[in-house]
Order: structure tokens, then sequence, then C-alpha cells
């Protein structure tokens, strides 16, 4: 970082100045990019996806907000298991209560969702809905948390875009295994492949995960030029995933 690079030449003012000078202006060229996909996660979530309108993505991120105090998501989270509270989330007018289910329980508590809760939901919803309805929680979440963590104020949800969702079933995805469909061969890593199902949300997933962490062909570099090493990108997605408890 920049104290260290003051550090590393004592004896040289004007050399501390410019290498200081230029790690910050790295740090802010990195920061604008992320704000940048940031900005342009927003306007996609606000707009109509796959198969949801821009209405019912803007719900959702509304009600991913609310789990957070939720009296029961916060009661299930305190439970032993989930299964054992009682009580269930009424529908709204933008969204079904098996879509509300969806939604707060993956904001909530996506550490104990099981095959069988999702088989549940996708009999009510189909795989599709509930898929996109899994990549909106995962967009906002990151926007929102990332947001908290700069210290910044929470965004003001956006209005939502008219028009109808594109409702296209890719042709290249199948049964690999998973709860839901994704793409079929062995060359695409299970990860990047989840939300294959539903393209337009994907779209801004992996905007989003090429910023914030795997910098598309970078990742393939084991030394990066960026504000965090490698070991050390590594080390906080490895922490987060284990807060999580991520699959993965």
């Amino acid at each position: 970082d920049a104290a260290s690079s003051c550090i590393s030449s004592p004896s040289d003012p004007s050399a501390r100045a410019a290498s200081s000078g230029s790690e910050r202006c790295h740090y802010c060229s990195y920061m604008s990019s992320i704000d940048e996909a940031q900005r342009s996660a927003t306007e996609a979530i606000a707009s109509p996806g796959d198969w949801l309108t821009g209405a019912q993505r803007i719900a959702a991120w509304r009600e991913t907000r609310a789990a957070d105090t939720n009296e029961l998501d916060q009661e299930r989270r305190r439970a032993l298991s989930p299964n054992a509270v009682s009580g269930s989330h009424a529908g709204t007018a933008e969204l079904s209560a098996p879509a509300m289910e969806v939604v707060h329980r993956t904001a909530s508590d996506p550490g104990r969702l099981t095959r069988s809760w999702a088989a549940e939901q996708i009999a009510a919803i189909g795989e599709e809905t509930y898929t996109e309805l899994i990549g909106v929680t995962a967009i906002v979440t990151v926007i929102d948390r990332f947001q908290r963590a700069m210290g910044r104020p929470e965004l003001p949800l956006p209005t939502p875009a008219a028009g109808e969702p594109t409702q296209v079933h890719p042709d290249d995805v199948g049964d690999i295994g998973a709860w839901v469909s994704q793409t079929v061969g062995p060359t695409t890593a299970n990860v990047s492949r989840t939300l294959s199902l539903v393209p337009v949300t994907n779209q801004a997933w992996r905007q989003l995960v090429d910023t914030h962490y795997s910098h598309g062909a970078e990742f393939m570099n084991m030394q990066w030029d960026f504000p965090l090493s490698r070991p050390q990108a590594e080390l906080v997605a490895t922490r987060s995933t284990a807060l999580n408890e991520c699959f993965y």
C-alpha cells in the first residue's frame, strides 16, 4: 500500500511522494471501476430480467434488506433447525409467498438451505424464477454489504423500469446434478455456471464477480497488481465464504 511504499524508500522524499501518489491513483481507479460495476448492476436489477419484471426484482431487493430484521427470519436463524420454527412469509403484490420464502431464506440463512427445500420452492414457482430470485438476492447483497463495509449510506432503491422479462430458456442447459439446470459440458467451472439458466441475471452477476474479485483473465495470474495482492484477496474470499457457510 501507499504507507509501505513510503517506508521502503525513507531517504528519498520525492520518490516517496511519487510512489504514494501512484498508489493512490491506482486505488482510485480501482474504486471507480467497482462503483461503475455497482451502478451497472443496480440498473440491471431495476430492469426486466429473465422471468421477473423490474418491479419484482426491486421487490426482491427490498425483501433482502428486510431479512436483516424480519422477526421470522431471525427466529429461524436462532433455532437449532429453521424447520423447528412455525410461520411463513405472506405474498405481496409483486412476489408470491414461495418467492418471498426464497428471498428471505436465501438472504438470512443460506448455509442451511437443503435440496428438499429448494425442490419445494421450485415446484411452486419454477426453476427459472427460483434461480433468478437467488441471483437477484446475491447481487443486491454484494451491493449493500459493500456500501456498508465502506461506511457509506445505503443506496436508495431505484425506480423499476417498464417492460417484460425475456423469458428465454437457454438451449445449452441441462441436468448436471445441481439443484437447478445449468450449462452442460466439462469446460465451465461450477461456480461460474450457477446462474446460467438465467443469462440476463447472470451477466450482471458475472460483472460484479469480475470487478470485485476475479478480474476476468487475471484470475489465472497468481500475482496481482491490485490494491489487494492475490493471497490477500483469497484470504478475504475464504474467510467470507466460511462465515457465510458457502457450499463451496
